[in-house]
């Protein structure tokens, strides 16, 4: 998995959560976030709450209330 399959990835889906994405790539989600993460820093991703999720019961760690969006 490389920065440009994130990428694509987001661009085709038009968002995902961190557990989405890891679980696409069969990666950790602590390698998917670092990658995330460095999108993030070159302004072509963002991180936007889910508001569509439902009552957090504590069992995600919040991840997946949290969507990633690539932005053109």
């Amino acid at each position: 998995m490389m920065l440009t399959d994130i990428r694509d990835f987001l661009r085709k889906h038009q968002g995902a959560s961190l557990n989405e994405i890891a679980r696409h790539f069969r990666a950790e989600p602590a390698l998917v976030e670092s990658m995330l993460d460095r999108w993030i820093l070159k302004g072509r991703v963002v991180a936007e709450r889910d508001l569509t999720g439902g009552g957090c019961c504590g069992k995600c760690g919040g991840h997946s209330h949290i969507r990633y969006r690539w932005v053109d």
